[in-house]
């Protein structure tokens, strides 16, 4: 199915009395405006309008003018999070035909101008899933600050397996015990930080007293002005190295990466030593690769959804259109990573095709993706 057919049947939640559009011509729409870096209702309002005549052709619709902001915003915040975000789901497992085996990358990330500042709410925070292996997205949940991020975690899990890392901020029992229970059957790779202060303490007394069975591998990367060493070291079969009993018994390997900087040009150097929990055996090469992979969502979405997407300024705030409009950004991104029509050329030169020639657009919304 495209992608106009498969968010056809999203459900309208509004009154059919004066309706003047088409809940999918909207999305559309909007989906235009994004591929043309308008990060809020108001501006994808207008660019809407100043290419009224395109879209009244291309949509048929039928009052013969485009929707307002008011309009967009509306919508937005009506449609229902989670029925939305069910259709999001069937459709990545449409791109993506088997997921197993598959690492899947679980990060928060803030927009701050949508932040209601009048009412002293706090900073909206879309917790996102992403498949690495792919490089697309593969759901979110909204959460209010970035302190209920493990509250919220769970309810991803819900819709996701695989293998899962998840920065410290998911590192709790039970986000833990949810990813390798009987429905989920996934495994996990979870960081270890001051938040859970007596699994770090027996982390490091692990490493630090334990010099046989440790596997070791090393990598130097050198590029932007520095040089990047990182040792990597992992302790298997790890029963009985963490003291509290009810995580001694899923974790079976420990890992602890040590990550040292030196500045080209400058006398400085850093050092830091992070750790990490695995419920299974690992080879040294699949923890390299599952701890790295970690750093996909952040420069290989949350990065592209800020710089050329620009959606940390976007202000809408009303209703659930924060994690509404949130996703339907994540269509684009998905989009414009899965198009291979133009070649292997980065984000913002697709987005210069799809600005020069609409053309470019109706091939992503009304042909079919071809499966990753």
């Amino acid at each position: 199915m495209n992608l106009f057919e498969r968010f056809e049947v999203l459900e309208d939640p509004r009154d059919i009395r004066g309706k003047k559009y088409r809940l999918i011509d909207i999305m559309i729409m909007t989906i235009y405006g994004i591929l043309n870096k308008q990060e809020d209702f108001n501006n994808i309002a207008y660019f809407i309008e100043l290419n009224s005549g395109y879209f009244v052709k291309l949509l048929e619709i039928e009052c013969g003018k485009t929707p307002s902001h008011d309009c967009l915003s509306d919508v937005f915040a009506a449609i229902n999070p989670q029925k939305f975000m069910e259709i999001f789901i069937e459709w990545t497992k449409d791109i993506v035909r088997a997921k197993s085996g598959k690492i899947i990358n679980i990060d928060g990330k803030a927009i701050r101008e949508a932040q209601d500042k009048i009412n002293g709410k706090n900073i909206p925070y879309i917790v996102s899933a992403f498949l690495s292996d792919v490089g697309i997205s593969i759901g979110q949940v909204k959460v209010d600050d970035k302190t209920n991020e493990s509250k919220t975690i769970p309810d991803l899990l819900d819709l996701i397996g695989c293998t899962v890392t998840i920065d410290a901020a998911g590192t709790y029992l039970p986000i833990a015990e949810k990813i390798i229970s009987e429905t989920k059957k996934g495994n996990f790779v979870l960081k270890v930080k001051d938040n859970q202060p007596n699994l770090l303490a027996d982390c490091k007394f692990l490493f630090d007293n334990e010099t046989e069975n440790i596997l070791y591998d090393k990598t130097l990367e050198k590029g932007h002005g520095r040089i990047e060493t990182r040792k990597y070291y992992l302790y298997n079969d790890s029963k009985g190295a963490i003291i509290e009993p009810t995580w001694d018994k899923i974790v079976n390997s420990i890992g602890k990466i040590e990550v040292t900087r030196e500045y080209v040009g400058y006398d400085k150097k850093t050092v830091t030593e992070h750790y990490y929990i695995m419920n299974k055996n690992m080879t040294i090469d699949e923890f390299r690769k599952a701890t790295r992979s970690h750093w996909n969502i952040e420069c290989g979405l949350h990065w592209v959804l800020d710089v050329i997407f620009n959606e940390d300024a976007s202000r809408n705030r009303v209703g659930d259109s924060i994690h509404n409009l949130s996703l339907v950004r994540k269509i684009v991104f998905n989009l414009v990573k899965l198009d291979n029509s133009f070649g292997n050329v980065p984000t913002n030169r697709k987005l210069t095709n799809y600005q020069h020639d609409f053309v470019n657009i109706e091939n992503l919304i009304f042909s079919v993706i071809p499966t990753a």
